[in-house]
C-alpha cells in the first residue's frame, strides 16, 4: 500500500461486502430490491439500443463480432452471468454487494452504464479462423467470445502466479502497489518524493476531490532512506483515459517530471476526440494549441506525430464512426507521448529552449484562450449552427470544465524549467494581453484567481510584495487583519455553509449531472471568481487568532447523506481581499449548457448561500489552508510560492521563432561556439563553412575539414537551413525551418520516419512496440463461401484517402506515388499472399530494385500470420535473409519460387531502415559485444546505401538464432543465415490524416464499409502487364484499385 489511507479505504469496503452476509430478512429484502432497482434504472434507456462500445476489444474482427457483441452485452444486463454454451447457466440471484458498496450512499447499485465484463479481452483470438460472416447472428459466435475471454484469464492468472512463484535472480521482483485517491495529487505527491528541494507543494494535496485529509505517502517505502523505496520515476506510464476526465495539460504536468531520462521512455493516453472538419482539429482542441508548439514547451511528443505512422489499427473504430452515422461524435485515440531530442545524449533528452519575451507571452496567451475556450462566448453561438448531435455534442463538451487558472499557473512552472527567458517581461506582457482580453466573456472575473496562482507557483509580480500589502493595510485598515502582525501576500478564506443551503436544491443538483461550484466575491461593483477550491463535509475547528489562526476539519463520512455543513477554502491575494473588506463572499453553481433549469430555482449568479466578509460565524481568513485530521505536519501548509530559480543548464538554449500569430514555431536555431583551436582558425580562416542533415532532428556541420553534430528537439528542414556565421566572436548558429506539420504531404524520403537509437547501448525503437512473437496466437483464413474476409480489409486499411487517390493515378495516369505508398503496397501485397488469399499460399519473397537491374537485396520467409492483438492488427512471422555475395549463390540454389517485390531506389532506402525495425521489435537474444550496431554507431548500417546486398542493414548478432522453424521447410543452409523479423501493416495516423472510410449502406443492418474489402475469389498470380516480371493477387490488386477508382468518382460529384 502506498500509504495508510488506502489501506483503510480497502478495509472498509471489505467490511461492507462482508457485513452483507450478516443482513437479516428484511434487510437482505430491501437490498436486493434496491440493487435491482438500479439495474432497471440504467438498463431501461438501452432497452432499444444495441450497444457494440466493446467491438474495440475485437480489433479487426470487429465487422464480424458485432452481433455476437451486441448479444453478449443483451444477456449479461438481463442475467447477470456470462454464458460459455458449456454448461446450463441459470441468471444470477444473489446481490453481488462489490457492485453496491461504491458510492457515498452504501448500498445502491452503481455501475457504469456500459460495463460489459468481456470487454478487457481480446476477443480476436476467437474469431480469426471462425469463418463467420460480417455481423454474423450465429448463436455460437456468443459462446466462442465468451470462452476466449475466460480463457485468457485464466491463462494470465497462471502466468501471475507462476512469475510470483517462481522468482528469477535475473527479473526484478513483482511488485503490485496500491493506491486509492485522486490520480494528479498522488503524481504530485510522487515528484515531491523524488525532488523535495526542486518542487515545492504550495496548496494541500487533497487525495481526493470532496474530503480535507491530504496525501501522506508510507514512510516505510517513500521516506529518503527506506531500505527498500519505492520507485518514483518510471520509464512507461498508462493513463489509460485517464485524459478524458482531467484533460492533458493537467496530467502532462505531472506525469512529465515522472518520467526517466531515457529514450525508451513512454507515456500512454487514451482520449476521445470529436469529429470534426478536418483531422487535425480535434488534435489541437485536445492538446489546447499548434502540436509542435506544445510538444516543444512541455518536452514530450506523440509518437506517431514525428514517424507519420502507426501500428495500431482503428479499423473498429472506423466501424464505430460508420454504424454511428450522423451521430458520430468522436472517435478513441491512444498516443504515446516521448521525450523530444530522440537519439541525442541523455544529458540533451531535455534542451532547454530560448524565446523573445514578446512571442513566449503571445504563445502563452494563445494556449491560456485554448484551455478556457468554455468562456468563449463566440464559440458557444457557433456551436448553436452545427447539426443538432454535434451542437449537443460542442456544447456538452464546452460545459465539461477541467481546467483552472491554477492549472494554467502550474503549466507556466513546468515551462519555466525548459525555457530560458526574461521571465519578468513575459508576465508583464502576458498580464497586459490577459487584462485587454475581450473574448473570454469571464475573463476578468478570474483575474484575481489568476493572479493568486502565479504567485503561488513561483511568478512574482513587481507590484505584488509584502511592502505593497503592508502599505493597502495600512490604508484600508480592514477589520479582518486587525489582530495579525504580519499579513502574507496570500491567505485562505474559509466559507462554511450551512447544510439547508443544500438542501433546497439538493435533488436538483442530482438531475444537473456535475454540476461545478466556485466562490465569489463581490463588493460595489467588483465581481471575483475562484473556481480552485477545496470542498468536504464537516465540522470546522478553529483555534488562536491573528496570523496564528489555524482551523482543522473533521470530515463527516456520510458526505452528502449527512447533516454536517460545508467547509469552503480558497486562497486569495491578501490585497484583493482588504478592497473588498465590506463585500460579501458566497458558493455558487457555474452557469453553463447543463445548469440552466437550476437559474430557475436559485436567485441570480445562481448562488447557493453568500454571507459578508467580516460574519465570523460562517468566514474565517487564514494563513494556512484547513485540512482534515490526517495532515501531522507542524506548519501545515503555509501558502508560500516555491523559489524558483532562472539558471539552466550550462549549454546553448535552441531558440525558438515564431510566426507572426505566435502560434506555430517558425524555425528553431542552435548556436554553436568553436572553441577548438584547430575550428577557430579554420573559421577565420575563410574556410568553407557547410551543413547537411543527419537524420530528423540532427545537423552535421562541417567547418573546412572538421566536423560536428548539430542536435535539434524536433525534426528541422536542415536542405533550407541558413548560417550565421561570426568568425570574429567565433560561433556558427544554424537556423532550420521546423519539418513537423499536422499537413500531409508526399516524400519521396521517408528513412526518418523509422527511428532507432542506442539507450545504454542497447537500440530502441520510436513509434514502434515490441511484440512477442511466441506469444501472438497465429490462425488461418476460413475457406467458406461466406466468410467475411476480414483480413484483406485490415490490411487495406493502411492506406489513407490521399494514397488511395495517389495509387490510382499511378495505375491510370502514370504519376509516381509517394515512398510511403510504395512501402505500404509492396506490404499488403506480402501479407495478402503469404496468408493465401484467394488461392495459393506463398511465404517466399525477394526485395529487388528495378532501379539497379532487379538487384536483389533482402530475402523474406514467412512461416506464419498471427494476430497482434495489442495493436489490434496483423504481423507476419518472417526470417530476414541477407543476399551479399559471399552467400547469394548458396540461397538462390536452395530457395527456389521466391516472388519478386519490385522496389524503386527511394523504396529500397526506406526498406534498408524498416528490416532493422522490424528485427528490433521481436528480438529475444542480445546483442553481443562488438556487434556491428555498435562498431559503426549506426543503425541501420550503412545509411544511403539503398539496395546494395553486399551492405546489409541489420546487424549479425541474431542470424541463425532459433531458426528451428526454418530446418524443416528450408534447410540448415537458410536457418544459418536467417534472422526473425516481426512485419506488419504501417497505418495511417487518424489525426493526421482520413483513412478509407466505411459507408453504412454496404453491409446490412447496421453496415459496414468493410463490405468493399470483402472476400475474393480464387485465382492464379497474374504477372504485371508494366513490368513482365512482379507477380501479384489480380483479384485482390483489381478490387483494391476500383474502390480507389470509386472513392475519386464519389469526390468529383460530390
Amino acid at each position: 500500500m502506498c500509504n495508510l489511507d488506502t489501506l483503510s479505504e480497502i478495509g472498509r469496503f471489505w467490511k461492507l461486502w462482508l457485513g452483507a452476509s450478516d443482513f437479516n430478512a428484511k434487510q437482505t429484502r430491501r437490498f436486493k430490491e434496491r440493487f435491482q432497482d438500479g439495474i432497471k434504472r440504467i438498463r431501461k434507456p438501452l432497452e432499444d439500443s444495441r450497444v457494440i462500445t466493446t467491438i474495440r476489444s475485437a480489433g479487426p474482427l470487429a465487422p464480424v463480432a458485432t452481433h455476437a457483441i451486441s448479444e453478449q452485452f443483451k444477456r449479461f444486463w438481463a442475467t447477470g452471468v456470462t454464458d460459455d454454451g458449456l454448461r446450463n447457466m441459470k441468471p444470477a440471484n444473489r446481490v453481488n454487494p462489490t457492485f453496491a458498496f461504491s458510492t457515498p450512499s452504501g448500498d445502491e447499485f452503481s455501475l457504469h452504464y456500459c460495463t460489459d465484463p468481456i470487454s478487457g479481452f481480446h476477443l480476436a483470438e476467437s474469431l480469426a479462423s471462425s469463418g463467420l460472416e460480417i455481423d454474423d447472428e450465429a448463436p455460437s459466435a456468443v459462446f466462442e467470445i465468451v470462452r476466449t475471454a475466460r480463457q485468457q484469464f485464466s491463462t494470465w492468472c497462471k502466468a501471475v502466479v507462476h512469475r510470483v512463484r517462481t522468482p528469477s535472480a535475473s527479473s526484478a521482483s513483482f511488485v503490485v502497489r496500491m493506491y486509492a485517491g485522486e490520480a494528479l495529487a498522488f503524481c504530485r505527491a510522487l515528484h515531491f518524493v523524488n525532488n523535495p528541494s526542486g518542487f515545492a507543494i504550495h496548496m494541500p494535496l487533497f487525495s481526493e476531490p470532496w474530503k480535507g485529509t491530504v496525501v501522506q505517502l508510507d514512510n516505510t517505502s517513500y521516506s529518503p532512506g527506506a531500505p527498500s523505496p519505492a520507485p518514483t520515476s518510471f520509464d512507461v506510464i498508462e493513463t489509460s483515459n485517464l485524459v478524458d476526465h482531467v484533460r492533458l495539460q493537467n496530467l502532462l504536468i505531472v506525469t512529465n517530471p515522472l518520467l526517466r531520462h531515457s529514450h525508451s521512455s513512454t507515456l500512454y493516453t487514451e482520449v476521445l476526440l470529436s469529429v470534426a472538419d478536418s483531422p487535425a482539429e480535434g488534435i489541437l482542441e485536445h492538446v489546447c494549441g499548434d502540436l509542435s508548439t506544445i510538444s516543444l514547451l512541455p518536452g514530450l511528443v506523440p509518437s506517431s506525430y514525428v514517424s507519420r505512422f502507426t501500428t495500431r489499427s482503428d479499423i473498429s473504430q472506423v466501424l464505430l464512426l460508420a454504424i454511428t452515422g450522423p451521430f458520430a461524435i468522436r472517435y478513441q485515440e491512444r498516443l504515446a507521448w516521448k521525450p523530444i531530442g530522440f537519439g541525442h545524449g541523455i544529458n540533451d533528452l531535455q534542451q532547454t529552449l530560448s524565446f523573445s519575451p514578446n512571442q513566449l507571452a503571445g504563445t502563452l496567451f494563445d494556449i491560456y484562450l485554448r484551455m478556457f475556450s468554455d468562456e468563449d462566448l463566440g464559440k458557444r453561438m457557433a456551436a448553436t449552427f452545427l447539426d443538432e448531435p454535434h451542437a449537443l455534442c460542442k456544447l456538452s463538451s464546452l460545459s465539461t470544465i477541467h481546467y483552472t487558472r491554477r492549472s494554467f499557473a502550474l503549466l507556466l512552472a513546468h515551462i519555466r524549467t525548459r525555457v530560458h527567458c526574461d521571465w519578468d517581461r513575459v508576465m508583464d506582457n502576458l498580464h497586459t494581453l490577459v487584462l485587454q482580453d475581450r473574448t473570454l466573456i469571464s475573463g476578468s472575473d478570474f483575474y484575481q484567481e489568476m493572479v493568486t496562482q502565479l504567485y503561488l507557483a513561483g511568478f512574482r509580480p513587481s507590484w505584488l510584495s509584502p511592502v505593497a500589502a503592508q502599505e493597502l493595510r495600512l490604508e484600508e485598515n480592514p477589520s479582518m487583519f486587525r489582530q495579525w502582525s504580519a499579513v502574507p501576500e496570500v491567505v485562505t478564506v474559509v466559507l462554511v455553509v450551512p447544510r439547508h443551503a443544500i438542501t433546497k436544491v439538493q435533488s436538483d443538483l442530482s438531475e444537473a449531472g456535475t454540476p461545478y461550484l466556485q466562490c465569489e466575491t463581490w463588493a460595489d461593483f467588483g465581481h471575483n471568481v475562484f473556481a480552485c477550491i477545496s470542498i468536504s463535509f464537516g465540522k470546522l475547528e478553529v483555534s488562536h487568532q491573528g496570523e496564528n489562526k489555524v482551523a482543522a476539519i473533521v470530515e463527516d463520512r456520510t458526505g452528502i447523506k449527512g447533516t454536517s455543513p460545508l467547509i469552503v477554502s480558497f486562497p486569495i491575494l491578501s490585497t484583493c481581499l482588504m478592497m473588498v473588506t465590506g463585500g460579501t463572499v458566497g458558493l455558487a453553481i457555474r452557469s453553463t449548457f447543463k445548469t440552466g433549469p437550476l437559474s430557475r430555482k436559485l436567485e441570480p449568479g445562481m448562488c447557493l448561500f453568500k454571507t459578508l466578509l467580516t460574519d465570523e460565524r460562517f468566514i474565517h481568513i487564514l494563513s494556512r489552508a484547513p485540512t482534515a485530521g490526517n495532515d501531522t505536519t507542524d506548519e501545515a501548509h503555509p501558502l508560500v510560492p516555491p523559489a524558483l530559480s532562472d539558471e539552466t543548464d550550462p549549454g546553448r538554449p535552441i531558440h525558438v521563432e515564431m510566426d507572426m500569430s505566435n502560434r506555430l514555431v517558425k524555425t528553431l536555431t542552435a548556436h554553436v561556439d568553436i572553441v577548438n583551436p584547430a575550428e577557430q582558425a579554420a573559421l577565420t580562416g575563410r574556410r568553407a563553412i557547410t551543413v547537411e542533415q543527419l537524420s530528423l532532428n540532427k545537423a552535421k556541420l562541417h567547418v573546412g575539414e572538421y566536423q560536428r553534430t548539430v542536435p535539434f528537439p524536433l525534426p528541422v528542414d536542415i536542405t533550407n537551413a541558413k548560417l550565421r556565421v561570426a568568425r570574429k566572436s567565433k560561433y556558427i548558429e544554424v537556423v532550420a525551418p521546423m519539418a513537423l506539420t499536422l499537413d500531409s504531404k508526399q516524400d519521396r524520403n521517408i528513412t526518418g520516419s523509422f527511428r532507432m537509437t542506442f539507450d545504454s547501448g542497447v537500440p530502441t525503437l520510436w513509434g514502434m512496440p515490441r511484440v512477442n512473437l511466441d506469444r501472438c496466437p497465429s490462425f488461418k483464413l476460413s475457406n467458406g463461401r461466406k466468410a467475411f474476409n476480414w483480413f484483406s480489409g485490415s490490411v487495406t486499411h493502411m492506406f489513407s484517402e490521399r494514397e488511395r487517390m495517389s495509387y490510382a493515378q499511378w495505375r491510370f495516369l502514370g504519376r509516381i506515388p509517394d515512398t510511403f505508398t510504395d512501402l505500404k503496397e509492396s506490404l499488403r501485397t506480402l501479407l495478402s499472399m503469404a496468408i493465401g488469399l484467394g488461392g495459393e499460399t506463398r511465404a517466399k519473397f525477394v526485395l529487388c530494385d528495378h532501379s539497379k537491374g532487379d538487384t536483389a537485396y533482402a530475402i523474406i520467409l514467412i512461416t506464419g500470420v498471427r494476430l497482434d492483438l495489442v495493436s489490434h492488427a496483423v504481423v507476419a512471422d518472417s526470417w530476414i535473409i541477407p543476399t551479399s555475395d559471399d552467400i547469394n549463390n548458396e540461397l538462390l540454389k536452395d530457395v527456389p519460387s521466391l516472388v519478386r517485390i519490385r522496389t524503386n531506389g527511394h523504396e529500397s532506402e526506406a526498406w534498408r531502415h524498416l528490416l532493422p525495425f522490424f528485427i528490433e521489435r521481436c528480438r529475444t537474444w542480445k546483442h553481443r559485444p562488438n556487434c556491428e550496431y555498435l562498431v559503426h554507431n549506426s543503425i541501420p548500417l550503412y545509411p544511403n546505401a539503398g539496395s546494395d546486398p553486399n551492405k546489409v542493414p541489420w546487424c549479425s548478432c541474431g542470424m541463425g538464432v532459433g531458426t528451428e522453424a526454418l530446418q524443416g521447410p528450408y534447410g540448415s543452409v537458410e536457418a544459418k543465415y536467417a534472422t526473425r523479423a516481426a512485419i506488419s501493416p504501417l497505418f495511417v495516423v487518424p489525426y493526421l490524416e482520413y483513412a478509407g472510410t466505411m459507408e453504412p449502406t454496404d453491409v446490412p443492418p447496421l453496415g459496414s464499409a468493410l463490405a468493399r474489402f470483402a472476400a475474393h475469389g480464387g485465382v492464379p498470380l497474374s504477372r504485371c502487364a508494366r513490368c513482365k516480371t512482379n507477380k501479384y493477387r489480380s483479384s485482390t490488386r483489381l478490387c483494391f484499385i476500383f474502390s480507389v477508382v470509386l472513392a475519386i468518382f464519389l469526390a468529383r460529384i460530390l
